[in-house]
């Protein structure tokens, strides 16, 4: 995926982040994640994907406990539960729903992991080039600036632990009193960084002109054409078929059967082909 233009790539994963929003199918959804799992292990084995995969999880399982216990559209009654004298139905179809929707959860999160490590927020100007608004370098910036800002956060904890500054604390009162030194100094940091920048981009001449210069080393390719078209042709098909309503009218029992249209399936092989061919080289700073 590093040999495309990162302006194909972003439309490209901008289709899979719709067809994870539109499909509501089981299978489609499982086989979306399975591809976007394959994305992120051709990218970066699968570090920063296990970096949230200690809060996705359990979040996940949430998701199918509350769908399973409170929905109570279905056919099949699997058990039902007495609490406090009263009757809870939980059915098969809420289950399944459930287990989609937590699959959905993961598969969006998964998406923007790929996209993170596709298009760092330094690049994210040059998505949209000389039409980049002061809006879209604001995102950019504050994007850049809130992993730093932890990172900060961290060395004040450590370096008040060692001094002896900060205890931990016993009750709620005494750690608020304990993180008001600390939240001090990580202010005082963060204005000192804002300042370095703001002197940055003044002795680079940002604002001096109305039409901002930009330096464009990346050419669109015919590769691009094809990355593009395909993710359109995709998404057009599943429009088509969100708009017939063929596939997204809400039966659960729908969600396990087997098999479904057999063209979203080769869709989905064949938006999956860029990545299934390619080396899974990420973008990096060696190859500005």
């Amino acid at each position: 995926m590093g040999n495309y233009h990162i302006r194909s790539v972003a439309v490209y994963l901008l289709v899979w982040f719709l067809l994870a929003l539109f499909y509501n199918n089981l299978l489609q959804l499982t086989l979306m994640l399975t591809a976007i799992i394959l994305l992120n292990y051709r990218l970066d084995r699968l570090e920063s994907l296990k970096k949230i995969t200690s809060f996705i999880l359990p979040l996940a399982g949430l998701i199918i406990i509350i769908n399973g216990l409170f929905n109570q559209n279905g056919d099949i009654l699997l058990t039902s539960l007495n609490i406090f004298s009263y009757t809870l139905p939980i059915y098969r179809e809420a289950i399944v729903y459930g287990v989609a929707m937590a699959i959905k959860l993961i598969l969006i999160l998964a998406i923007f992991t790929a996209f993170n490590i596709l298009i760092p927020v330094e690049r994210l100007m040059d998505i949209f080039g000389s039409y980049s608004s002061r809006s879209i370098l604001i995102v950019a910036i504050s994007a850049a600036l809130i992993p730093d800002m932890v990172e900060r956060l961290h060395c004040i904890r450590q370096v008040q632990r060692c001094r002896g500054l900060q205890e931990p604390g016993k009750g709620l009162l005494q750690r608020s009193r304990n993180l008001g030194p600390v939240l001090l100094n990580l202010l005082r940091s963060s204005l000192q960084v804002s300042l370095q920048m703001a002197e940055a981009m003044q002795a680079r001449g940002y604002g001096s002109n109305k039409k901002r210069s930009i330096y464009q080393a990346e050419r669109w390719q015919s590769q691009d054409w094809r990355l593009l078209i395909l993710a359109l042709i995709v998404l057009g098909l599943a429009l088509v078929g969100w708009y017939t309503g063929f596939r997204y009218h809400y039966r659960p029992l729908e969600q396990v059967s087997l098999p479904v249209y057999n063209w979203e399936v080769i869709a989905l092989f064949f938006l999956s082909l860029p990545f299934l061919k390619g080396q899974g080289h990420i973008w990096s700073a060696e190859r500005d």
